[in-house]
């Protein structure tokens, strides 16, 4: 897990959607390499997820309600010569606009220089807020995309595209397109990278530098204007959009690397420019330790008003056989500026700590603290905030592995601020105080089946009013049946049976869920699924959204 800010951005434009995260918000990335997995060929599977809170603002992105980013890759040569890649990503905004995006793209090198490319993409988008604009574009689009590249092995190589819209539902447009590019290296240290497009949607373009000032220390400068070539259209909603990205990264030792970049991000509503810097340290295996700081400003080219950010975070991990411990804390100081040209200021707190400790080869104990404080110059009416504390037990006894025994405590306490509300002004979640027991057990009957269950419990309070909190009672039960099968040798199914009562309301919703899974070695396990039912295992988790394709990864230490 990394805080504040993710990853520095080495090249402006990476194959994944989001990989450039915005300061303030915390995303996780799993990188795997599966070629111990794979019996034929060397696959690279990459997994991310990235959530940012109701009322985030940083530079160039404001977020009214709670949004969602997550997806992954997965590169693998099928043959010396055929190239597989498959991309996933996803985007959910708490009654706002979701987009979804899924493309395949096959490689042959046809010999030393020549090698073509093709792909297909389908993307969808709906706006499930309470009133859609007008300007809104919803549904289905399916492009198909020819690329024909020429490496001379020399200092250049150039390729040519054409992309081709193959169907359209809702109001979407057309997304033909036809452009080339190509790199070119000056020297051995300096090499340039351009390209140039033209379709229905407008022209894009992109251009970068890359000077390698020595083996330890590179320079870089790109600049793209994206017009929905690539991922883009789940960056941005809003037409075309800029982003230009200036930066140096060097690495001291094996142990040690600083960056240090300027961010400036253009678009049809805001517009903004950060200034980040960090640093990572890994003195030993068993100590890690990183810090960075972001600075920058976002304004709103519809009002003209300003929001100035100020943030730091600093984060350690150790890790022993037994313990593995880390944590992290960030702090923020937003300054915005309202219609009436008065100013406010919001000061953020975020801790962020987790915990794991093998009592002895059947017991592990697992835990994890997250706490918020936000405080606004306004008054104490603007304050928000949440905690949440998670002390879980797992128990598998190594005599008899066939059984697997969790159970979790959760305690959840959330305070949105004032300032997230819906189009309709009303808060845009409840205030919530939430406890929540869970047992979770899975027995293997034999190689091939296992069956198992879990059960969980929320005594929970929900208010929607902030001045006088009148809460009422949220209590749930959450009942789940579920049997795996395995087949093959290294593919597995689930299904699963729910119930979720909720007696304070008078409701009881029920439903399926189903997963195919694929084991890749002795430690992880991907698969797809489908779940039939609207609601979530999660019971902190109060919204009914949850209905539809998910991608499920399982690991094992």
């Amino acid at each position: 897990i990394s805080m504040l800010p993710s990853s520095p951005v080495t090249s402006g434009y990476d194959d994944l959607a989001f990989t450039n995260a915005d300061a303030g918000s915390y995303r996780a990335d799993v990188s795997l390499e599966l070629g111990d997995f794979l019996k034929r060929a060397k696959g690279r599977l990459t997994l991310y997820t990235q959530t940012l809170d109701a009322g985030y603002s940083a530079p160039a992105l404001a977020t009214l309600t709670d949004t969602q980013h997550s997806g992954g890759s997965f590169r693998m040569p099928v043959t010396d010569k055929v190239s597989l890649v498959a991309k996933s990503d996803r985007r959910v905004q708490d009654q706002g606009l979701s987009a979804n995006a899924q493309e395949l793209d096959v490689a042959y090198q046809m010999n030393d220089n020549w090698r073509v490319s093709t792909g297909v993409r389908k993307d969808e988008r709906t706006d499930r807020s309470p009133v859609v604009p007008l300007t809104q574009q919803q549904g289905e689009r399916t492009d198909a995309v020819v690329q024909v590249g020429y490496d001379s092995k020399a200092r250049w190589s150039a390729y040519g595209f054409v992309q081709d819209t193959m169907s359209v539902t809702g109001d979407r447009e057309e997304n033909s397109r036809v452009g080339t590019g190509g790199t070119y290296r000056i020297s051995e240290k300096l090499r340039i990278s351009a390209e140039l497009s033209d379709g229905d949607l407008g022209t894009g373009g992109r251009f970068g530098t890359t000077y390698m000032h020595s083996d330890r220390t590179s320079m870089y400068l790109n600049y793209a204007l994206d017009n929905e070539r690539g991922d883009s259209e789940l960056t941005s909603s809003q037409g075309t959009e800029g982003n230009t990205v200036a930066g140096i990264k060097t690495r001291f030792s094996d142990s040690t690397s600083v960056y240090l970049e300027e961010r400036y991000r253009s678009g049809a509503l805001a517009s903004g420019l950060t200034h980040a810097t960090g640093i990572s340290l890994a003195p030993t295996d068993r100590l890690n330790i990183g810090a960075s700081t972001d600075i920058g400003t976002l304004r709103n080219l519809l009002t003209g008003a300003e929001t100035q950010r100020r943030a730091a975070a600093f984060r350690i991990g150790y890790g022993l056989s037994a313990l593995q411990f880390s944590t992290g804390v960030e702090y923020r100081s937003d300054e915005s500026e309202a219609l009436d040209t008065s100013l406010s200021t919001r000061k953020t707190w975020l801790f962020r700590n987790n915990l794991k400790y093998q009592i002895n080869p059947d017991m592990r104990l697992v835990g994890k603290l997250n706490h918020s404080d936000s405080a606004s110059s306004l008054g104490q009416f603007y304050d928000g905030g949440f905690t949440e504390a998670v002390l879980g037990f797992a128990y598998r006894p190594v005599r008899n592995n066939r059984m697997n025994t969790l159970v979790k405590y959760t305690y959840f306490y959330n305070v949105p601020t004032t300032d997230q509300v819906t189009l309709n002004n009303t808060a845009a979640e409840f205030i919530q105080k939430s406890q929540v027991a869970a047992v979770d057990l899975t027995y293997d009957v034999g190689q091939r089946w296992s069956i198992g269950g879990k059960y969980a419990h929320r005594r929970g309070l929900v208010s929607l009013d902030r001045v006088n909190p009148e809460f009422f009672d949220n209590t749930a039960d959450l009942y789940v049946v579920r049997a795996d099968f395995r087949f093959k040798e290294d593919w597995e199914g689930m299904v699963e049976s729910r119930i979720l009562s909720l007696p304070d309301v008078q409701d009881q919703r029920n439903g399926a869920l189903v997963v195919i899974s694929r084991r890749l070695g002795d430690h992880l396990k991907v698969g797809v699924g489908y779940n039939f039912t609207d609601f979530s295992d999660d019971l902190t988790d109060l919204s009914f959204d949850h209905r539809g394709v998910f991608l499920n990864m399982t690991g094992a230490l």
